[in-house]
């Protein structure tokens, strides 16, 4: 069993993002935590999708380990995550505009250095996304009429993820009411992501002990979504303390933010 932070629907949601470095783990103190049963994809034999699941395991091999350098990952990752997604995807457009490198033992603390999130949430909502969209895409009006949606890539990287593995919550088992506004202070602007509450019907997902070259796709937003579901939600988990084991290293993992255009 495995324990999961989802947020309090009656209590104000707001997270602090001012600060450089991994900061705190959860997105807000108002929070609800439930014991849940993951299924581990390991043992699954069954095909899992973007566009019913939410999230999709997949092998990608960086052939990279300078994660500390910013500059050097995005010139060198930037465009090989480009080219993966467009693949796997099957698209013609793929924007990849931001990542984040998730780890407590960075040397230089910077912005895109953060702690793993344990708190249910999706990173948008429908007015957050047009907003980010609306700004990747200011100098490229030829995609602005397209169909899109927000993919993320996840990966770890350095070693073997032996805590706080990332678990997705089947977005078939979603429902409208499940997305809460969750208000987030940026150093120069104040901006939105989805707090997700606690619903019995939600069926979790993760894979066990992923290592560097394994990977999860997972959609964060689609411009043709409907009843406010805007993508797939998900968390850093802790084991139960009746199933933890002795942790040799935290967790070091890495995502990458990416606009896929549809034709």
């Amino acid at each position: 069993m495995f324990s999961v932070n989802y947020v309090n629907p009656n209590e104000e949601l707001v997270f602090d993002q001012r600060q450089s470095g991994p900061g705190d783990t959860k997105l807000t103190q108002a929070i609800d935590t439930r014991v849940v049963e993951l299924n581990d994809l390991r043992n699954i034999e069954k095909d899992f999708t973007l566009d019913v699941q939410g999230f999709k395991p997949i092998y990608f091999d960086l052939d990279f380990d300078d994660f500390e350098d910013d500059r050097a990952l995005v010139s060198n990752l930037y465009p090989k995550v480009k080219a993966f997604i467009s693949r796997a995807l099957g698209a013609q457009d793929c924007l990849v505009f931001d990542h984040t490198y998730r780890s407590s033992s960075r040397k230089v603390k910077t912005l895109h250095n953060r702690a793993p999130v344990k708190t249910v949430h999706n990173d948008y909502t429908e007015s957050s996304a047009k907003r980010m969209f609306e700004l990747q895409t200011n100098s490229k009006p030829e995609l602005q009429d397209k169909p899109y949606q927000f993919i993320n890539l996840w990966l770890p990287v350095l070693h073997k993820v032996e805590e706080s593995p990332l678990a997705f919550i089947d977005l078939s088992t979603v429902e409208p009411d499940d997305f809460r506004k969750l208000k987030l202070i940026y150093p120069d602007r104040v901006g939105e992501i989805s707090g997700i509450k606690y619903n019995p019907k939600h069926s979790w997902f993760y894979k066990s002990f992923m290592t560097p070259g394994e990977g999860m796709l997972f959609k964060v937003f689609d411009s043709e979504s409907k009843n406010n579901i805007v993508g797939v939600p998900h968390s850093a988990v802790d084991l139960h303390k009746s199933n933890e084991n002795k942790v040799t290293n935290t967790r070091s993992s890495i995502e990458f933010r990416a606009i896929v255009f549809k034709e």
